[in-house]
């Protein structure tokens, strides 16, 4: 199972909140594993963790536009072999489930482990300085509301 920690928040916002329910879908993956769940039932939440990675990442790749993030082509790079990953991960643990489910299922967890927390902190880390900075520019800025010009002088 994965277990948030302080030191993998991004934003302390919507990225962070994405983030905690990949892990949770990872981790109900584990857990439904670890039961008696179907290999059909194994499969769906796969495709629910591809579903919402990718509604993540576009998420992501917005915040990163409106930040002015510098690796924003390569991060989006990236999130395509990711998705990409989790597709051959879903079609191998199909296969795999018609073998050794167990063998399947404990690759599968290590893969879905490596696949999410190895991206968050190699790489959305590295968006937490220019986020924070916007969110401070941002606000400034309200400060400047309370400026009063008078321009007839």
């Amino acid at each position: 199972m994965i277990a948030w920690r302080e030191q993998m928040s991004v934003d302390g916002g919507i990225i962070d909140s994405d983030h905690r329910h990949l892990i949770e879908i990872i981790n109900t993956f584990e857990s439904r594993a670890a039961g008696q769940a179907s290999a059909e039932d194994l499969i769906e939440i796969l495709y629910a963790l591809k579903f919402y990675a990718a509604t993540h990442f576009k998420r992501e790749e917005t915040l990163q536009r409106l930040t002015h993030y510098p690796y924003h082509d390569r991060h989006c790079g990236e999130h395509k072999d990711l998705v990409a990953r989790l597709e051959s991960i879903i079609a191998e643990t199909r296969e795999a489930m018609a073998g050794d489910p167990k063998k399947a299922v404990a690759e599968t967890s290590a893969l879905l482990k490596s696949w999410l927390v190895d991206h968050v902190i190699g790489s959305d880390l590295k968006m937490s300085t220019y986020i924070h900075a916007a969110r401070k520019a941002g606000e400034e800025m309200e400060l400047l509301g309370d400026v009063k010009w008078d321009g007839a002088k």
